[in-house]
């Protein structure tokens, strides 16, 4: 029985993105199994990106497509406008200023081959300096997160902690985009890659590859970036922003349709957090402090 040609689409925006782009586009075209389709939306770039695209399109006329939006959209209106205009079983996401290694889209494709009840895939990457050097080399070495999460876990981690799936790391089935788009853009801060995933592992469609296979690059041109110089915090504002997440949480569980107990789960793991933090302050400290959140800051809401 010969398997069905599954179209891989990949959906690449652009901005002002000159410096990187060829090579990002090079590790596109190297990759060992072939890509159908890159769709470039490009939100008016004054540097010289469309040269760059161009001498691409003169190449692979028949492979890529390019769209120069009339306004600027911004980054996530742009996205949402590339991933809509695709045309593959399995789209990839691709920022302008990242590498892909050469398997990348054979790896996801397997996933994608395997598990037919999945529709959006996520792999780890590695961080590179802007000048290549790798400065960390696990996306997910983050505190409290683990590889060997459910579905459910990762949808509290999302929701309780932050977002750990940027948007280059993600394979989307066709089904998942029409599913899932257009995108409610409830925030500011749950962007098209976030609320991808968190609607994706609500479904539980949602699946880790743990394994390297992008390198993100951080450098000072980028729109939205991970990043690598966050001071750590002290007990009261760690206790602090955990409270007034409670909000986010609430408007994301109502605005994305999920699972109405994360918000009383998350309510509950904020009293239990708060109360041990209270416990652990010196008398008449945690008095004053408890006051001062109350009446002051006005966030125990609970």
């Amino acid at each position: 029985m010969v398997s069905q040609k599954v179209n891989i689409s990949v959906a690449l925006c652009t901005y002002n993105g000159e410096k990187y782009l060829s090579e990002q586009l090079d590790s596109i075209f190297l990759q060992s199994v072939y890509v159908d389709e890159i769709v470039i939306c490009d939100d008016l770039s004054t540097d010289q990106t469309l040269e760059v695209i161009q001498s691409y399109l003169d190449k692979y006329p028949e492979r890529i497509k390019l769209i120069v939006n009339e306004q600027n959209l911004g980054y996530v209106k742009n996205f949402e406008k590339a991933i809509s205009k695709t045309t593959g079983d399995l789209i990839f996401l691709s920022d302008q200023d990242d590498i892909w290694l050469k398997n990348k889209v054979e790896t996801v494709l397997n996933e994608f081959k395997n598990h037919p009840t999945k529709n959006v895939f996520s792999h780890d990457l590695e961080i590179l300096s802007e000048n290549g050097e790798i400065i960390k080399t696990s996306f997910w070495e983050s505190p409290n997160f683990k590889k060997q999460f459910n579905n459910a876990q990762i949808l509290e981690y999302l929701l309780f902690e932050k977002n750990v799936f940027p948007g280059m790391t993600l394979g989307i089935t066709k089904n998942a985009k029409e599913e899932y788009f257009p995108l409610k853009k409830i925030n500011t801060t749950i962007i098209h890659d976030y609320e991808i995933v968190l609607k994706s592992c609500n479904d539980e469609k949602f699946m880790i590859i743990p394994e390297v296979l992008s390198s993100y690059r951080i450098h000072e041109g980028q729109n939205i970036g991970f990043n690598n110089n966050k001071k750590p915090k002290d007990d009261l504002s760690e206790i602090y922003d955990k409270i007034k997440r409670l909000k986010f949480v609430e408007n994301s569980v109502v605005g994305l349709n999920l699972n109405p107990k994360l918000y009383s789960n998350y309510k509950k793991k904020c009293k239990s957090d708060y109360k041990q933090f209270i416990s652990n302050l010196s008398f008449p400290k945690n008095i004053i402090t408890h006051l001062k959140m109350k009446y002051y800051y006005k966030i125990l809401n609970f």
